[in-house]
């Protein structure tokens, strides 16, 4: 994947929450064209960070599928991330049979930054990709690893 937008894992509920932090340097691409003179994580890639830290969540607790966002419901963005900042990303999971929503949360030094609702549709991981989702699983505990 291009864009990892989760540096490590804090905390993990498998399948319930998770916690994550992203810093961002002024060398992150996307800082030269948004904005050249005002640099800012475009609110895409905030959702994603979300998205991103959520689907780790539920994979923990089915490795076999693959969470594929579906929809975003309600994102907002309250103040910008700019370079320098240590972004921490919050998640709430609720998993279904057949998807899953999250709901999550930006802070950067305790100060709310956005939010978003997704949900994930599950595919099954192909036969030749199943060793790696498996290898990385932490189904069913709490772990404060990294990613």
């Amino acid at each position: 994947m291009r864009w990892l937008l989760i540096d490590k894992i804090l905390e993990m509920e498998a399948g319930k929450r998770a916690v994550g932090v992203k810093c961002f340097s002024r060398s992150e691409l996307f800082f030269m064209d948004h904005f050249p003179e005002y640099p800012i994580v475009p609110g895409v890639l905030q959702i994603e960070m979300i998205a991103q830290l959520a689907g780790k969540c539920i994979m923990a607790t089915s490795p076999l599928f693959l969470p594929v966002l579906t929809s975003v419901k309600s994102a907002k963005f309250r103040k910008a991330i700019e370079p320098g900042d240590k972004a921490f990303v919050y998640t709430e999971v609720a998993t279904r049979q057949s998807f899953a929503t999250a709901v999550g949360r930006i802070e950067v030094d305790g100060i709310h930054i956005s939010s978003a609702e997704v949900m994930f549709g599950y595919i099954p991981i192909p036969e030749k990709m199943r060793f790696h989702a498996v290898g990385n699983s932490v189904s069913g505990i709490t772990t404060t690893e990294g990613i």
